[in-house]
């Protein structure tokens, strides 16, 4: 018989329950305490929401190689708010993830096989909860179709998704009927719905909801192909009640601090994105202070930028990051952000901006792809334009120029060519420079380490600001330029003699003054001081100075109905007109201020100006050295592809200066 051994100290709780039986005193027992109930068990993560389950899977359903297979993650009920979430693949052929940190996934298997993944999360209480999810991916049927875009998004948030085939030939692309419809989920109505690429709002929804897309190819001979997209709708988090700074009919990106450990991570979610912010609670620099106060005014390391980070996607932060590892080598973009306490790059920012109500810089992810899959995350839905000042007579058009080309390149969806990270400096280097020199206005680096931590990012910067001096001390002058620029950046309606201005007049006005650019006059009603000039002068400069690129501006005819800028015939331009001695001392006043660590003989080495020749067309005016050879020549195809995109971005940045200016005054400075 096997004896049971009771150690002393057990032997003497023993004794302490039943007294009785080791000689300790008379009495009746007392009552035996209930024994607790054994707290309810969990259901393991899976495919239903079941009593007490936190979240379910969407698995993908028939994956098929070459075919694309969303996997999300879904709270049971309203009101979930999940953190911190990650996915990793354990099993199965390896896949590359856009974003190992969304609640949605796109996968691409491009082998058959059983392939798995583990996720872990917490939800709105701190707990941390983890499962699997499995499934199958089979040989391909037939010809795959693949459809591609962002597989979540917030209520009445813009997207795209587009549908590819890569085995057609061009031809077969080109005849091809392409339907798309909604096949199950919320209502929701679809824009371009019958072309290669669907545009739709995330549908107003309570809690997540997955939306069933479908795309229907016919082909010419009566072939069809068919693919489904699932995108996850989810509730954003709670709105501002009123005054809010990202109002319902602004929605924000879903975004999260690309490191999810850092030691402003939980100021970023809190004080820089989301819908909860107003005017009132605008978090303090003591809860969130500039980079600047954290390296006291020196070069800022890349990781100590990588900290401020917030991310709608990991591609996100992993190219910004190289492009400050590579293309910053000067450390002017580091130091500007010590003028910044975040920076915020998503697929559905539009447009870019700098804005002083929360101290961040937010960046459009569409300046920074690298690969074509990366791009397809970005939303496709058409940028806000602008049709202010479309009486007037004229156009002023500009461009980066790089030995006598184009600086940047065109890169149709359709080619599916990657881009070098080299490329990124002239489309992201210029927006750079001129929204950090916003931040450093608000803020100039000679306060970075005076600043108290009870005040907000709009309340700490001087009396007289940078922009503020240069009015003060070398002023522009022409009041005819300043009113038109009130006509195309806030909509002042023009008057009888404006409209009556020819693409002389305008000519006349701007030369003869020492700005570089018609946005430098945007100010509105009221004001005296423009905070645009600076930044004009600065994002030119600082262009031709790192970077070798020069940059063209004219005053032109207008641009005829159904004509391109490419045909524009120039009344007056330059190319380089920085280098202008009559602007190179505002150049360097600006300079002293916003960037300090420059030499102070720094802008002496800025190239005198070219002028463009009168009467010949813009897209003419690219190559100049085949004017000086008395051989001016007309645009490539592919030159003229590149105009086109070009202008189409002028139209975007001329609607965004407008949004930027209309959304200025009371409270805190606003988008610009």
């Amino acid at each position: 018989m096997k004896m049971l051994r009771i150690t002393g100290r057990a032997w003497a709780l023993v004794c302490l329950v039943a007294l009785s039986a080791c000689g300790g005193g008379g009495g009746s027992a007392p009552a035996p305490a209930p024994t607790p109930e054994p707290p309810p068990v969990e259901p393991s993560l899976s495919t239903q929401c079941q009593t007490g389950s936190v979240a379910r899977l969407e698995l993908p359903a028939g994956a098929q190689v070459g075919r694309n297979a969303e996997l999300s993650l879904l709270g049971c009920a309203a009101g979930q708010v999940f953190s911190e979430l990650r996915w990793t693949q354990v099993a199965g052929p390896t896949l590359r993830l856009m974003s190992a940190r969304s609640q949605a996934l796109t996968l691409e298997p491009s082998e058959p096989g059983s392939y798995r993944f583990e996720v872990s999360f917490q939800d709105a209480q701190g707990r941390v909860r983890s499962g699997q999810a499995e499934f199958n991916v089979a040989a391909a049927a037939d010809t795959g179709l693949l459809l591609r875009g962002e597989p979540s998004a917030y209520s009445n948030g813009p997207l795209s998704v587009r549908a590819w085939a890569a085995s057609l030939s061009q031809d077969e692309r080109d005849t091809a009927t392409v339907n798309w419809t909604v096949v199950d989920g919320p209502s929701t109505a679809l824009q371009e719905s019958t072309g290669w690429r669907v545009l739709l709002k995330a549908p107003v929804v309570s809690q997540d909801s997955l939306l069933r897309l479908r795309a229907q190819v016919s082909l010419t001979g009566g072939r069809q192909l068919s693919q489904d997209f699932r995108l996850l709708v989810q509730a954003p988090p709670r709105q501002a009640a009123s005054d809010a700074l990202f109002p319902a009919s602004d929605p924000v990106s879903r975004v999260y601090p690309y490191l999810a450990g850092g030691p402003h991570a939980q100021a970023l979610k809190d004080c820089i994105y989301t819908p909860s912010l107003d005017r009132n609670n605008t978090c303090t620099l003591g809860r969130l202070p500039l980079l600047g106060q954290e390296t006291r005014g020196e070069l800022p390391t890349v990781e100590q930028v990588m900290r401020r980070v917030l991310v709608s996607n990991d591609w996100m932060g992993e190219a910004f990051e190289a492009f400050l590892r590579e293309q910053d080598s000067h450390g002017d973009f580091r130091r500007l952000l010590n003028a910044s306490t975040a920076v915020v790059i998503g697929g559905r920012v539009r447009p870019a901006f700098y804005w002083g109500a929360t101290g961040a810089i937010y960046l459009d992810a569409g300046y920074l792809w690298l690969t074509p899959e990366q791009r397809d995350t970005i939303s496709e839905t058409p940028d806000p334009r602008s049709d202010y000042g479309a009486q007037l007579r004229y156009s002023a058009p500009w461009r980066y120029v790089l030995n006598n080309a184009h600086a940047d390149g065109v890169y149709p969806v359709a080619e599916r060519r990657p881009r070098e990270l080299s490329r990124l400096a002239y489309t992201l280097g210029p927006l750079l420079y001129h929204e950090l020199t916003h931040a450093a206005d608000l803020v100039p680096p000679r306060l970075h380490t005076q600043l108290s931590g009870s005040l907000r990012v709009w309340q700490a910067g001087p009396a007289l600001t940078p922009a503020a001096d240069l009015a003060q001390r070398l002023p522009f002058y022409s009041q005819e330029m300043v009113a038109l620029g009130r006509v195309q950046f806030f909509g002042v309606t023009a008057t009888a003699e404006q409209i009556a201005y020819g693409p002389e007049d305008v000519a006349r006005f701007f030369s003869l003054d020492r700005v570089n650019d018609d946005y430098s006059y945007s100010m509105p009603i009221g004001e005296t001081v423009s905070a645009e000039d600076p930044a004009m002068l600065v994002e030119e400069a600082m262009m031709q100075l790192r970077y070798g690129v020069l940059r063209d501006f004219a005053v032109t005819t207008p641009r005829p109905a159904g004509g391109t800028s490419t045909d524009l015939i120039v009344s007056w331009g330059q190319r380089g007109r920085i280098g202008e001695p009559a602007i190179r001392p505002r150049v360097a006043l600006v300079l002293e201020q916003i960037m300090p660590w420059l030499d102070a003989g720094t802008t002496d080495r800025l190239a005198p100006p070219t002028p463009l020749r009168a009467g010949l067309s813009w897209g003419q005016n690219l190559d100049q050295a085949a004017i000086a050879a008395n051989r001016p020549r007309v645009l490539t195809a592919r030159e003229r592809l590149i105009e086109a995109e070009q202008e189409q971005r002028r139209g975007i940045e001329r609607a965004r200066r407008a949004q930027a200016q209309a959304l200025q005054g009371g409270g805190p400075r606003v988008r610009q």
